[in-house]
């Protein structure tokens, strides 16, 4: 169906999407809460799972229902 109506997966299943840039700023889409925040851990809910991002001096720079932009020292993004 996505491909008929030629929509992104990640918008017709809600899956998350996720951009990196280097190593200091990350974005999420499609997310469903916070479940851990401080400045080495951010863990993220989303559709069947959570993502986890590691690292130093982490902080969430904006948030909105279904978005967030993270920045930081990133060394690790888990999805689990």
């Amino acid at each position: 169906m996505a491909d008929f109506f030629e929509l992104p997966r990640e918008l017709l299943f809600n899956l998350p999407r996720v951009t990196l840039v280097g190593n200091v700023h990350f974005y999420l889409e499609n997310y469903g809460g916070i479940i851990e925040y401080n400045e080495e851990t951010v863990r993220l809910k989303v559709k069947e799972g959570e993502i986890v991002i590691r690292g130093e001096n982490l902080s969430i720079k904006n948030f909105y229902t279904d978005e967030i932009f993270i920045e930081g020292k990133i060394k690790l993004v888990e999805y689990r």
